[in-house]
């Protein structure tokens, strides 16, 4: 290891002098790295697949053992490695954290995105939860408004914030919708009902400490609605004031206490008629033609009355409109003893009626996917349904004949069911790919329905083995986004739900895996999965047997674990313990960890930068540590267009988040430019340092901006060291080499002139 041993390295110019062989160690002193790794303890889904019948668990195929022998011969640093290759792309890491941030969105029902926004609930911060689209578009399309509705309008115009009153049926929820509609420009927020009014007005905050303006709030029968008084009705009134903001609370009569109330309370006294209800609705599903066609027979009319009555029953006449319309839709016909059971079913929950009505093995694996990958392209969901609806069906002869044309029949059509048809069934709808993208994404109308199916499908049925194998394949998908929601919010869930069996099947095993994507998927499974205290107790456990092994995946695993938060307070100081162990695999985690950490919050880049530089002066452990600061330095970006420093000059929709903190902050500087220096001068990750500042590069020859900021960088790094700028200087060069393809001349320019002035 004399090689790769650090202390001492080559002469400027001759950077890949001590390279190590192929099959050498890791980054760091010593010999660790040359050890062979034992077998894993026990087999995860791939490695049983890889075993021949017969062999013992942990045991190799010939092509497993193969790629194993492949991956012992690959490169430890340079193009071709892993350390490279985590260089290489920059971005990464910020890109990473906002797929998880959107996979962990997507089974929390948190649809709005990001984190701006919470609501103080018995002591605890928890994102706001948007009203249900589906809700909304009942409302929008198929409300049935009643003579009332003029005036509760004109009452929340005039107070802000409306109380609506009245008995079970009356339609409050769908009144205080269109009310929201019709008044609020923002986002739509639906409260729960466990808020403490005592203190609502300071709850409802963001970031910046105030109400977003033209936000609009439902919330619907507060469990403490009894305290609610005129002073806080009036703090709460004045808030919303402020901020143009929006509120309707619903209750039944009798709840209020407080007489000084009641200028601010619409009762409903009058309800739609039942059969109006369900007319509304079936003219919004089926159009007005076949809507008053159907309701034109007596014997549907009777069923209505006989299933409804004559009482006023909004919601069971909206379900009711609802399974009439899936009946036509599916079947072009009524069957009226299917409609009868499907009310006498309305008793139970409204999703398992869904869920268990889905009508084929097809519809289910589509409902499947779409939980997993809700919010992705469609190709994506449609891909991943029909891998796991083949491993669900087995219904295929084992002998096919021909048809008539000579050719094997098919078992499944694939043109069955056109996805304008699938999606209705669904509950799902498709939308145009953000910012002009050509093509379209699937998602749920509703956003609870992500993770509830996904249980549903998990806790109902026996298809443990097959949705785990399922799950096993999407995670090394070549799409990052689809590997990221197959962790988050496929495993995630189920680990949360059901964590020794994930831990014993999945975690465990893929912890020990060579496939660093699914060293990654542990990590995404267990950022969802730790949200629940007791799964993180175990978790935490389970993360430090895997942080104390000798095994370098193994310490991997749990690097990109700590990266995420999910079991440590205290994550930076455990993950610069891990640089003392001499395996590349190891550092490139590490590295991919503390990006991980920046991109999530700016805050903390201080503290890395401070741990980056100590250890990159530890003769152990330094050549880990500048690999690591690499790493991060190309992996995280921040967007420009959420900089209020970025002048009109920004021409590139990203800037390195290291440079532009660095810039800004003077704190940063002397621990930046340190470990630029140190990086490169670093020879055994020559090649990616390389890459990394002329990624940098390439984004300033765009950015006159950045390129300033960039120029001052150069000329802090070669200030005083002759070898750094002669470095630097070689970087530049190549950047203008005849024979480069895409040449960088404004940047080599400004690199050029600044070390000339440095007199380097």
């Amino acid at each position: 290891m004399t090689a790769v041993a650090a202390g001492g390295s080559p002469a400027a110019g001759d950077p890949g002098g001590s390279r190590p062989a192929a099959g050498s160690g890791g980054p760091a002193a010593g010999g660790a790295g040359n050890a062979p790794n034992p077998p894993a303890p026990g087999p995860g889904p791939e490695q049983a697949k890889d075993a021949p019948d017969g062999a013992p668990q942990g045991s190799k195929s010939p092509a497993a053992a193969e790629e194993a022998a492949a991956q012992q011969q690959a490169p430890q640093s340079g193009p071709g490695a892993e350390s490279y290759e985590a260089t290489g792309q920059l971005g990464q890491g910020s890109q990473r954290r906002g797929h998880l941030q959107n996979a962990v969105a997507n089974v929390e029902g948190d649809m709005v995105g990001g984190d701006k926004y919470v609501v103080l609930l018995g002591g605890r911060r928890r994102k706001l939860r948007a009203l249900s689209p589906l809700i909304a578009e009942r409302v929008r399309f198929a409300y049935c408004a009643p003579a009332a509705l003029s005036d509760a309008r004109e009452a929340l115009a005039r107070q802000r914030v409306l109380i609506l009153r009245g008995t079970a049926g009356y339609g409050k929820s769908a009144m205080a919708v269109r009310l929201l509609l019709g008044a609020c420009r923002g986002t739509l927020y639906h409260l729960d009902s466990g808020v403490d009014f005592a203190s609502l007005a300071e709850q409802l905050e963001n970031d910046g400490g105030v109400i977003e303006r033209g936000a609009g709030f439902l919330l619907e029968r507060p469990d403490d609605i009894a305290n609610l008084g005129r002073e806080t009705y009036d703090k709460v009134q004045a808030a919303l004031s402020q901020a143009d903001a929006w509120m309707v609370v619903t209750a039944t009569t009798g709840e209020l206490t407080d007489g000084e109330l009641l200028a601010g309370v619409k009762d409903l006294r009058d309800a739609p008629q039942p059969l109006e209800v369900v007319r509304a609705h079936l003219r919004w599903r089926l159009g007005e033609r076949d809507a008053d066609r159907l309701l034109a027979r007596e014997d549907v009319r009777d069923v209505i009355t006989e299933l409804l009555g004559g009482l006023p029953a909004c919601r069971q006449a909206g379900d009711l409109a609802a399974a009439l319309s899936e009946q036509y839709d599916l079947h072009g016909s009524i069957d009226l003893d299917r409609l009868r059971e499907h009310r006498a079913r309305l008793e139970a929950e409204d999703f398992e009626i869904w869920a268990e009505g889905l009508p084929d093995p097809g519809a289910r694996s589509f409902a499947l996917a779409l939980a997993v990958l809700n919010g992705l392209p469609q190709e994506d969901v449609a891909q991943a349904a029909r891998s796991l609806r083949d491993r669900l069906e087995d219904d295929g002869p084992y002998l096919r004949s021909t048809g008539p044309d000579g050719r094997v029949v098919r078992s499944k059509d694939p043109f069955e069911t056109p996805l304008r048809r699938q999606l209705p069934r669904l509950r799902a709808r498709e939308r145009g790919k953000p910012g002009g993208e050509p093509g379209t994404i699937l998602e749920y109308k509703d956003p609870d329905y992500a993770r509830r199916v996904i249980l549903h499908a998990w806790t109902q049925y026996g298809i443990q083995e097959e949705l785990l194998d399922w799950l096993g394949e999407l995670v090394v998908h070549p799409s990052e986004q689809v590997r990221v929601y197959a962790a988050a919010s496929g495993l995630g869930v189920l680990a949360a739900e059901s964590y020794r069996h994930i831990e014993r099947r999945v975690l465990g095993p893929w912890a020990h895996s060579d496939s660093a994507l699914r060293r990654t998927a542990v990590a995404y499974a267990l950022s969802v999965a730790c949200q629940n205290p007791w799964v993180r107790e175990q978790a935490t456990a389970l993360v430090q047997g895997w942080y104390a092994e000798e095994r370098p995946v193994a310490q991997a695993a749990a690097a990109r674990v700590h990266g995420l938060g999910a079991v440590s307070d205290r994550p930076v100081e455990e993950l610069a313990r891990l640089f003392a162990v001499d395996s590349v695999t190891v550092a490139v985690a590490v590295g991919c960890a503390l990006a991980d950490l920046v991109a999530d919050d700016a805050d903390v880049t201080g503290s890395v930068l401070s741990v980056l530089r100590a250890k990159s002066e530890e003769h152990r452990s330094g050549r880990a540590a500048l690999l690591a600061f690499l790493i991060v330095a190309a992996q995280v970006v921040v967007e420009t267009k959420d900089l209020k420093d970025a002048g009109a000059d920004a021409t590139v929709p990203e800037w390195p988040t290291l440079l532009h903190l660095a810039h800004w902050r003077h704190e940063l500087r002397d621990p930046f430019v340190r470990l630029w220096r140190g990086a490169l001068n670093e020879s055994f990750f020559h090649d990616e340092a390389e890459q990394v500042i002329g990624g940098w590069a390439k984004l300033a020859e765009r950015d006159s901006e950045l390129r300033e900021m960039f120029r001052l960088l150069v000329g802090a790094i070669a200030h005083q060291d002759t070898r750094s700028g002669r470095i630097l200087r070689g970087c530049a060069d190549s950047w203008i080499r005849p024979d480069r393809i895409v040449q960088l001349p404004l940047t080599a320019a400004v690199v050029h002139a600044q070390l000339d002035l440095e007199r380097v």
